[in-house]
């Protein structure tokens, strides 16, 4: 069984129309499995949302899509998620936030395989290190006891986590061989929004009989994107990265102006 993995679509339909095309040609097998973060920082959540419908994917939700429902607060994102979140609510349909709403926190796609977006207790906990993916483990045991591969998404960073290799970053069209008897975490990148600065999409796909996991980049028509970021009053960029500088300081002020209207309901 193939399992196409994707992650972090942020609105992008430009991304996400480039990374199905090129499952369809060189993966046409694959099941379409998403862990989360469907909407969020990009101007085509609905289209998104129709594209995940029309697939059957399965999906799970992530800390953008619970924000954008008024689950989560804004407290840990940043001025570019957060008026995204805001925008998101004002234009999303019923039946795109019924979608939304109806997403499990986890779910397991085989025996074997469990997917997330942050772990299996929160959709904002980042799996970016060796003990972040022990207490990964540690929750799969407890929860899922059958499953050893957890899938997830959030820190936007294609990766792949094992007690023997350690975790590391993988690069593109690479593949990774799993062992069958250790568990090891999954991380296919973000479609939407890169934070290496390379416009680029990224997904995975996981054959779990040979139990190999290939790491894919795909290019899209990310300046289509950034216009439809302007028009819609949005940031304008799908390669988000940390600011450096000054640009650190005008980030705090405009991020906590951000969240004191967000949370009072007049951004």
């Amino acid at each position: 069984m193939k399992l196409a993995l994707i992650s972090d679509i942020h609105s992008n339909i430009e991304a996400l129309d480039s990374v199905l095309e090129h499952i369809d040609t060189a993966f046409p097998d694959a099941t379409l499995i998403c862990a989360g973060d469907v909407v969020g920082y990009g101007p085509d959540p609905l289209k998104c949302i129709d594209r995940l419908v029309e697939r059957q994917a399965l999906c799970v939700v992530g800390n953008h899509d619970e924000m954008v429902l008024g689950r989560r607060r804004f407290n840990r994102c940043v001025y570019a998620g957060i008026t995204a979140a805001v925008w998101t609510r004002k234009n999303l349909t019923p039946d795109a936030r019924a979608y939304l709403d109806a997403l499990p926190g986890y779910i397991n796609v085989t025996p074997n395989v469990v997917v997330c977006h942050g772990n299996l207790q929160s959709a904002d906990t980042y799996i970016d290190n060796a003990t972040a993916a022990e207490e990964a483990f540690r929750q799969l045991r407890e929860l899922q006891s059958e499953a050893n591969i957890l899938v997830c998404g959030h820190t936007h960073h294609a990766a792949i986590y094992s007690p023997r290799s350690g975790f590391s970053l993988t690069q593109a069209q690479s593949e990774c061989r799993l062992d069958r008897n250790a568990p090891c975490i999954v991380n296919p990148g973000a479609v939407g929004q890169s934070r290496d600065g390379k416009p680029l999409a990224r997904y995975a796909i996981l054959d779990t009989e040979k139990m190999i996991v290939y790491f894919q980049e795909v290019a899209y028509d990310h300046p289509a994107t950034v216009r439809k970021l302007r028009r819609a009053g949005l940031v304008p960029t799908v390669t988000l990265l940390p600011p450096r500088g000054i640009w650190r300081r005008v980030e705090w002020y405009k991020t906590a102006w951000a969240r004191y209207w967000a949370d009072r309901g007049s951004i």
